[in-house]
């Protein structure tokens, strides 16, 4: 599993899982946990959901077919996915990942269906509807658009470029590269048919 799926789990997990008053659940039931901070998720990010429910996700390969097919000078892995359930919960995933001959130059790019998932969606909707900017001396983050879709930039002096694009209030995409320069994660994202993938979940 790539590093940033298990994002929103982390920020789940880092914070309280019942509000004051709310009974505590069971420490030794960790779906009773998850279950709990799902729910006070939702109570605590009401209104950027829109109150959305879970639906099924897009199948995986369906997902890979909007993943990047080639990149200039690097060689392409086998693109990878899946779908997970978790309960009455589904997610699914694709990610590909390309690499120099030198190992100097990669890019890994996923793509992630929520599904409307409140603790997997949320966090992000919240993040990416923020108005973010960061600069200094080490590189800066900035809240950007990207076709119009809510997205969060990053970069670093050390070489380092990363992007997340919320794409149709359900669509997580992410790009990650190294030694590429700065701005070729967004430029990434921005060669992406972001359109037909919003297109996906309606």
């Amino acid at each position: 599993m790539p590093r940033w799926t298990a994002v929103p789990l982390a920020i789940i997990l880092a914070g309280p899982v019942a509000a004051c008053g709310d009974p505590k659940p069971d420490p030794n039931n960790p779906f009773a946990q998850l279950t709990a901070a799902a729910e006070q998720m939702e109570k605590t990010a009401e209104g950027f959901t829109s109150n959305r429910k879970p639906v099924p996700p897009i199948a995986f390969r369906e997902l890979m077919d909007f993943l990047p097919r080639q990149m200039a000078g690097m060689k392409a892995d086998e693109p990878k996915g899946e779908t997970t359930t978790a309960g009455s919960w589904q997610y699914s995933q694709a990610e590909v990942d390309f690499r120099s001959e030198d190992g100097k130059r990669n890019a890994d790019v996923g793509i992630f269906d929520y599904a409307h998932i409140p603790f997997l969606y949320v966090p992000f909707t919240m993040m990416l509807n923020m108005n973010v900017a960061r600069e200094s001396t080490e590189g800066y983050e900035r809240s950007v658009k990207i076709d119009g879709y809510p997205a969060f930039e990053e970069w670093n002096k050390s070489g380092n470029s990363e992007i997340v694009v919320l794409v149709g209030e359900r669509f997580i995409v992410k790009a990650d590269t190294r030694g590429l320069g700065e701005g070729s994660a967004k430029k990434i994202v921005e060669d992406l048919d972001l359109k037909g993938l919003a297109a996906k979940g309606k």
